[in-house]
């Protein structure tokens, strides 16, 4: 899971008209106390989220927000972070739905057909519960990472395997976002895995292989060997680049390497 700035950007001005008046439609549906008539109204809504999938994918680089993975024989979900109808709690309890956040782009995640239909409607949430007569959602400590806070996106770490880990050094609260998050998302995806370790192990192949130039340098200098050298980082940072699939994993794994050099080529990626 990598940083996505949605925040910092604004869909078109016409889909923020069109949106707007469909969601003024629900709110007088809400009004009337009838629930499975307004829910019925959001599903005729669908497609005017899914007018916004090519500009959210746009932000990622076409992938996954979630998984970083890419597909190009599969329709990416224009999933809502915030259920739309109903929210499956930690106990499998269900409560109403962020039924006002429908057509609320902010509200808007890529998401893999395996991940979008692993998490459903669940939206465990710790403590205060936003609902519509109190919208305020900044309030709530969700349990699921939302890849559009950077500081969520932080507490997902990979290990040499491939694996979805909690990042070291975390708390007991975010360990278990971690660990609720890798279930929900099915982080622990087997190919998704086989896909996250091919990355580390080329990185590491290529660290290390850089490292052996850089002691023949040490020993023998020549431009030839400079210029080996030079590529070869070049061909090591391309997998920490932003466009590529599973580049949060190649970030780590320069990270783990504890080599200075390649630790400043994680910080670069950032």
């Amino acid at each position: 899971m990598r940083y996505i700035p949605l925040l910092e950007n604004m869909p078109p001005q016409e889909w923020l008209d069109k949106a707007a008046a469909a969601t003024e439609e629900i709110e007088v549906e809400a009004k009337r106390g009838d629930r499975k008539a307004r829910n019925e109204l959001i599903d005729k809504k669908a497609a005017i989220w899914g007018e916004l999938k090519d500009w959210l994918l746009c932000l990622s680089n076409q992938k996954c927000w979630f998984s970083e993975a890419k597909d190009c024989f599969q329709d990416w979900d224009v999933e809502h972070y915030r259920p739309k109808k109903s929210a499956k709690n930690l106990d499998r309890s269900v409560r109403d739905g962020y039924w006002w956040l429908s057509l609320d782009w902010k509200n808007y995640r890529i998401c893999g057909r395996v991940g979008n239909t692993k998490k459903g409607t669940f939206f465990p949430v710790n403590g205060f519960v936003a609902d519509e007569n109190n919208r305020n959602t900044d309030d709530e400590l969700p349990y699921l990472l939302d890849p559009i806070n950077k500081a969520d996106c932080q507490l997902l770490s990979f290990n040499q395997l491939g694996e979805a880990i909690p990042a070291p050094g975390l708390d007991e609260w975010s360990t278990l976002r971690v660990r609720v998050s890798i279930k929900r998302y099915k982080l622990y995806h087997d190919k998704l895995e086989l896909t996250r370790k091919d990355v580390w192990d080329t990185c590491t192949a290529l660290i290390h292989e850089i490292q052996n130039l850089m002691c023949e340098q040490s020993k023998s200098p020549s431009a030839t060997k400079r210029t080996r050298i030079e590529e070869k980082i070049k061909q090591l940072a391309t997998y920490a680049q932003r466009d590529k699939i599973c580049s949060s994993t190649a970030i780590v794994c320069l990270q783990k390497s504890e080599i200075g050099w390649a630790a400043r080529l994680s910080a670069e990626a950032n």
